[in-house]
């Protein structure tokens, strides 16, 4: 069995281009992959909601995610709110099934910035 962990910055290469789809291929082929940073309606990633693009790219895995930072990212459009969350976690691809997935928080960081987000591990456990 094969696994990689991949940090995939957002979705932006050492390059500094934004392309979900070679982050893909990088890791495409292996039995497991467990990728960090990814993310969920944020500006630098032209709002996409990357687990689902992933998923797209990814079509013979079976995933989860799970968001260790959340917050509103909700708009109004003609007078009706259109609910988003914006997000970035972890996202655990496999050939074979998840059976079920557990989000562990880790200890916040000490910092002077305003928005102190928080780290978490995902646990999961895959039938084979």
């Amino acid at each position: 069995m094969k696994l990689v962990s991949y940090n995939i910055q957002y979705g932006f290469g050492s390059d500094g281009r934004y392309d979900l789809a070679r982050s893909a291929e990088v890791v495409a082929g292996v039995d497991i992959i467990a990728l960090q940073e990814v993310e969920r309606h944020w500006l630098r990633s032209n709002e996409d909601d990357q687990p689902e693009i992933l998923s797209r790219l990814l079509p013979e895995y079976h995933w989860v995610y799970g968001p260790a930072f959340d917050m509103d990212a909700s708009e109004r459009h003609d007078g009706r709110i259109v609910n988003r969350r914006r997000q970035f976690g972890t996202m655990i691809l496999s050939k074979l099934p998840i059976v079920w997935s557990r989000l562990h928080t880790l200890p916040l960081r000490r910092t002077v910035c305003p928005l102190n987000t928080r780290n978490a591990a995902l646990e999961c456990m895959i039938r084979t």
